[in-house]
């Protein structure tokens, strides 16, 4: 039986994955047969799985979405709720163990986000080789400065900041923009920045109610009768509420979403001021991958290759300071990398007078 490596894909959908994917086939295909398995981990616990060639991969590298399928949800959620860690059912791990060693295979290349790879750390603690990818349109895992996925998140998102523009001009109006991010502000304030946003709300930074109608009544008074708000859907405000749509359960976690509706009704409750908000949802994660993620998807790729022949298990790929690199898994879950309130772009973005609501 030849040299064998899965791949598996699991967590949510991003412009990348199929380009991952087939770097991968092409980096391994001559020495390694290649299974790619359905669904994530449930293709390796159920044997659903297919055995991946450069000619098929190739055809679909830059198409958005993944062939494989994915789920963020079921056995092998490994986060849930509010992001708590969470100890996967014995059964279900001793059973993917067995079906990994029946199936002869020397490894798992595993592309995912934190929850994700808080699955495949209790399988590698148990005997799978793991070797991890860092995908996340999100932004927020540490080990790696850029996640693939994100980059074509913000370009999507500061066109939607374009569009919207000519209406809040049109019509005077505070247009109001609430992207995804989950606990983080990376899409929210990189896409405030390139679409050149008035104000930009972010977990990181609680912002103030008051702030925010003070804010766009002195912008109305000095002449500017229009405004534009991305507001991450894990904003909170001061006293810490996070607006949800439903809580979570043992299988998933809870669904961020709503706080653009809450600053609207907020904003059109004042006399002076009046607000529309649209919400961009999975239009951020939809598509194909723009230039710079199809160079960091296929890079990845390459070096989780590389990875695989050292036999360097237990590590994500990064790119961290402009050069690949490896972070052990471990050290990649245990926080979540969020925007530093006083970091560089926060600082250009308050020079360039946008508000964070504080």
């Amino acid at each position: 039986m030849p040299r064998r490596i899965g791949i598996i894909n699991s967590g949510g959908d991003c412009p990348g994955l199929n380009t991952v994917i087939d770097a991968i086939v092409k980096s391994l295909s001559v020495d390694y047969e290649i299974l790619g398995f359905y669904k994530g981990f449930e293709g390796l616990l159920d044997l659903k799985y297919i055995k991946l060639e450069p000619e098929y991969t190739s055809v679909l590298k830059f198409q958005g979405g993944t062939f494989l399928k994915s789920v963020n949800k079921g056995h092998f959620a490994g986060k849930t709720g509010n992001g708590e860690f969470q100890e996967l059912d014995k059964d279900i791990l001793k059973q993917t163990v067995n079906n990994y060693k029946d199936l002869d295979l020397e490894a798992l290349i595993v592309l995912g986000g934190d929850g994700t790879m808080s699955a495949a750390i209790q399988l590698q603690n148990i005997g799978i080789n793991i070797i991890a990818v860092p995908k996340s349109i999100d932004n927020d895992l540490e080990g790696t400065d850029f996640t693939f996925g994100f980059n074509t998140a913000v370009e999507i998102t500061s066109e939607a900041l374009d569009r919207i523009s000519t209406t809040a001009k049109s019509h005077d109006r505070i247009m109001i923009l609430e992207v995804m991010g989950r606990n983080t502000g990376w899409i929210a304030l990189y896409s405030g920045l390139s679409g050149g946003a008035d104000m930009i709300l972010i977990p990181e930074i609680p912002f103030n109610q008051q702030n925010v109608v003070d804010f766009f009544r002195q912008q109305y008074n000095a002449g500017h009768t229009y405004g534009l708000i991305v507001v991450a859907e894990g904003a909170v405000d001061v006293s810490g509420h996070v607006t949800t749509k439903n809580a979570g359960s043992k299988a998933s976690m809870v669904s961020l979403g709503g706080i653009g509706e809450h600053i609207e009704v907020l904003l059109n409750s004042q006399p002076d001021l009046e607000a529309r908000c649209t919400v961009l949802g999975h239009l951020q994660r939809g598509g194909s991958p723009n230039s710079w993620d199809r160079i960091l998807s296929r890079s990845y790729g390459a070096y989780a290759g590389t990875m695989v022949r050292n036999k360097q298990y237990g590590y994500m790929v990064g790119y961290i300071n402009g050069s690949f690199t490896q972070t052990k898994l471990e050290d990649c879950i245990d926080n979540l990398k969020k925007v530093n309130p006083d970091g560089n772009f926060v600082k250009r973005a308050r020079e360039l007078g946008v508000s964070f609501g504080d």
